[in-house]
């Protein structure tokens, strides 16, 4: 079995979540909340899958710049 990317799918979950670039902490905090509940799913999709990836790049961009633990 074969499983397939739907781009419909992904999209309508785009458009739920509707991520960009974490500005600020309640936003980072709404992200983390997201990702808890796909971690969750036992079934995960190939568009959940894609949209979880998406969101933890966005969530460690933003914790690297606001929580380093060296700062330079």
């Amino acid at each position: 079995m074969t499983l397939t990317f739907d781009k419909d799918v992904y999209g309508k979950l785009l458009a739920d979540v509707q991520p960009k670039v974490i500005a600020s902490e309640e936003e980072n905090e709404r992200y983390l909340e997201i990702v808890e509940k796909l971690m969750a799913c036992k079934n995960r999709t190939l568009e959940q899958n894609a949209l979880l990836k998406l969101l933890v790049t966005l969530i460690e961009d933003f914790e690297e710049q606001h929580y380093q633990l060296h700062p330079e």
